[in-house]
């Protein structure tokens, strides 16, 4: 496999899986598990320490922004090009999909620990990606 492959499959494949990990396997009440899985929840949420609801609940949000923000990086290090708006343009959607959801009345919910979630994934994935590239 080459090194962009391992890459992707790393920094774009495995943090989708474990976001969908934790929505199936923690999440109660996700409408998508329940029409495949009507099984109870594993855990009790009453009785999860506040980090671990954080986990449950922005971790997914974690996955997917640091997968949506390494995918666009790794295409960036694929074209040969740095495109110095695009780390803007990235937070500004990563951000700006949790902030869309104050708009949209359809059970989502604003939640800031999910806005950390993303602006910290994004980082994360600024500093091991494209600033990494960057330096070579």
């Amino acid at each position: 496999m080459s090194l962009i492959g391992k890459q992707i499959l790393l920094y774009v494949f495995l943090p989708l899986l474990v976001g969908f990990l934790i929505y199936f396997f923690f999440r109660p009440g996700y409408w998508f598990i329940q029409l495949i899985d009507k099984r109870e929840p594993l855990i009790a949420l009453d009785k999860l320490s506040t980090i671990e609801k954080v986990f449950i609940f922005s971790g997914a949000d974690f996955c997917w922004a640091f997968s949506f923000s390494s995918a666009l990086f790794l295409w960036e290090k694929k074209q040969d090009r740095r495109f110095s708006f695009l780390p803007i343009l990235i937070l500004l959607i990563l951000v700006g999909s949790e902030f869309i959801q104050r708009i949209n009345g359809s059970g989502f919910t604003l939640d800031w620990y999910d806005v950390f979630a993303v602006v910290i994934a994004f980082c994360l994935t600024l500093v091991l990606i494209r600033r990494k590239y960057e330096k070579k």
